[in-house]
């Protein structure tokens, strides 16, 4: 207990300490406000459950992660609620399960780092690699659906430690990455906290139980070593095969009582009285629960009481068994024969059903191979490749979805994925994400077939969304061919506002509105003297991309010794960049438009 001023007095205080020294001793605060609800007895059955789960716990990781995982206790102790939930990292995992048939809820936890380790090892990553962070501090969807299947297999193992209750079946309920969001319980309630330290490989991870006292509360008298022992004794004797041998059950002594006439069994009525004979040989029969269990001797009447001697079972077992062999072969007979008409019922409509399910799958292939190539194909089907719906994709909507997952889901999709949407996908990708992206694809590992599959349907689900039917809407080449129509004053003054407002656009209008190739529309004239104010090098640069008849009609307006020399020079240019190509003929028409401005040329539009 706290001194007032909040100090924890020294072990030579400690009340009820005979010896004065605490010395060696391990002190916890106790907040006599808040009394434990669980005693040391309960705790090391909860012990005894957590470490059994831990064994399982690490089989069924090591089988869905394909790597060699453990799963160790550390921790089993009671304290309030919002002790545990007050630390907790955000994001973290937490499932919210029901444990029916009790009420309440569990919770199980996952820190941050285990959730990365297994995610990363669930999407193919290599031990040892780092985790590649998402795109956002929440998990995606795609992270969430992959990870609560894991998250379902724990509890089915945790089932199992609970099976001696009642059957407690554990049941995924719901998934949050904020602790507040998890409060199934006061901040008060007393819980039992169990706490397991669990590796992936080299990753490492923790994983918290959490059991609320209103949830264990039914049950609280079955955590206790005196049950946990007793219920698993060796003896060969059972709570059922007692509680049998308490059942009251009528008893009945059977004797022969003589033969009665006709006259006198129709004169019976409710309160007649048949009269009985002495016993045949002081002998009569015991039956309880209208079974013949004994056989009686000595059989001796006195008033209302009978009194006897049991000879012994052999004979009411012999006769016991013929009536029940009796009874068992009119029984099985009647089994036999339904059976028989059922079996033979059933085999013949699974024949009729075989046979039309064999002529349906013909039909099926027949038409599917006409379809793919013309022609019935008698190899064997291969399995479809994974994520092969993507494949008619467009990548621009495929990297709309996967720029928010993390590193190792993307590669993991262009694994799998043609190469030339592969390389289409990666360029759209954020540049600082390409390289790592890069480095998982060609450190891939396995992925099992159920995450793969997971992810397709994800992404599938997530593609149909978006209309792959797109259509070009304005952008750049429309306005452009509406200025190519506008009167010229209209055109300037939409690209002189667009100078002072947006220079950046203005000056891609201008450097479309008239490209090189357009040169061909200006009369032969213009054409001259275009050729002799602008670069002899851009000109021919320019052509190098140009259509065959552009570059003739160019050659053709020149003197025949300097048409000669520019052939000449055009020929030995070699391979130029289209870039390069592309700025002089922008440059080239730059001079165009300067020509134009001071009247020296024309540019004739449609109208004009």
């Amino acid at each position: 207990m706290n001194q007032p001023d909040g100090t924890i007095p020294s072990p030579a205080r400690l009340l009820g300490s005979r010896t004065g020294s605490g010395e060696g001793r391990t002190i916890k605060l106790y907040d006599f406000r808040r009394p434990d609800k669980f005693s040391r007895d309960q705790l090391r059955t909860m012990q005894i459950l957590a470490e059994a789960f831990a064994r399982l716990a690490a089989t069924r990781l090591s089988g869905a992660l394909r790597l060699p995982c453990e799963v160790s206790l550390d921790l089993v102790d009671q304290m309030t609620y919002d002790e545990f939930m007050g630390p907790l990292a955000s994001p973290s995992t937490l499932a919210v399960a029901s444990m029916q048939p009790l009420k309440g809820q569990s919770i199980l936890h996952i820190d941050a780092a285990g959730s990365d380790a297994v995610l990363e090892r669930l999407f193919g990553a290599k031990p040892g690699l780092h985790p590649s962070p998402a795109g956002g501090g929440d998990l995606t969807e795609i992270e969430w659906s992959s990870l609560e299947k894991v998250i379902v297999g724990l509890l089915e193992e945790l089932g199992k430690t609970w099976d001696f209750a009642s059957g407690v079946e554990p049941r995924l309920m719901q998934m949050e990455t904020e602790a507040k969001f998890c409060q199934i319980v006061p901040p008060k309630e007393m819980i039992v906290l169990t706490s397991f330290a669990f590796s992936v490989g080299p990753a490492a991870g923790r994983l918290d139980i959490v059991y609320p006292f209103l949830l264990l509360e039914p049950v609280i008298h079955l955590l206790s070593s005196k049950y946990w022992y007793a219920s698993r004794r060796h003896d060969g004797s059972s709570p059922s095969s007692a509680v049998a041998r308490r059942a009251a059950m009528p008893a009945e002594i059977v004797c022969d009582a003589g033969a009665l006439t006709v006259s006198a069994l129709r004169a019976l009525k409710k309160g007649s009285a048949v009269p009985v004979p002495d016993f045949d040989d002081d002998r009569a029969w015991l039956r309880l629960g209208g079974a013949r269990v004994a056989e009686l001797t000595r059989v001796r009447r006195d008033g209302d009481r009978v009194s006897a001697d049991f000879a012994g079972r052999a004979e009411a077992d012999r006769l016991a068994a013929a009536e029940g062999a009796d009874a068992m072969g009119k029984l099985a007979a009647e089994l036999s024969a339904g059976l028989a008409s059922v079996k033979d019922g059933v085999q013949e409509a699974m024949t009729a059903m075989a046979g039309r399910i064999d002529e349906l799958k013909g039909g099926q292939e027949d038409l599917s191979d006409r379809v793919l190539y013309g022609q019935a194909d008698s190899s064997p089907r291969r399995p479809e490749r994974p994520f092969a719906s993507l494949a008619g994709v467009q990548a621009e909507s495929l990297a709309l979805f996967l720029s928010g997952e993390r590193a190792q889901v993307t590669a993991l999709v262009l694994s799998f994925i043609d190469d030339a949407l592969g390389a289409r996908l990666l360029s759209l990708m954020p540049e600082a994400a390409q390289p790592e992206i890069a480095r998982r694809v060609a450190l891939m590992d396995r992925a099992s077939p159920e995450t793969m599959a997971e992810v397709e349907r994800v992404l599938a689900r997530k593609l149909a969304t978006v209309d792959n039917a797109d259509f070009d809407v304005g952008g750049v080449p429309k306005i452009v061919g509406m200025l190519n129509l506008v009167p010229r004053e209209t055109e300037a003054r939409v690209i002189m506002a667009l100078d002072g407002s947006d220079p950046e656009l203005a000056e891609t209008i201008k450097r479309n509105m008239f490209v090189f190739e357009d040169i061909v529309i200006l009369d032969d004239d213009s054409i001259s003297a275009v050729l002799e104010e602008a670069d002899e090098r851009d000109i021919l640069v320019a052509m190098k991309p140009a259509p065959e008849a552009v570059r003739e009609r160019l050659f053709g307006r020149l003197p025949e010794e300097r048409r000669e020399r520019l052939k000449a020079e055009f020929a030995s240019l070699g391979r130029i960049r289209l870039s390069e190509c592309d700025a002089a003929g922008f440059r080239v028409v730059e001079t165009i438009r300067r020509l134009e401005e001071e009247g020296r040329i024309g540019i004739l539009r449609d109208g004009e």
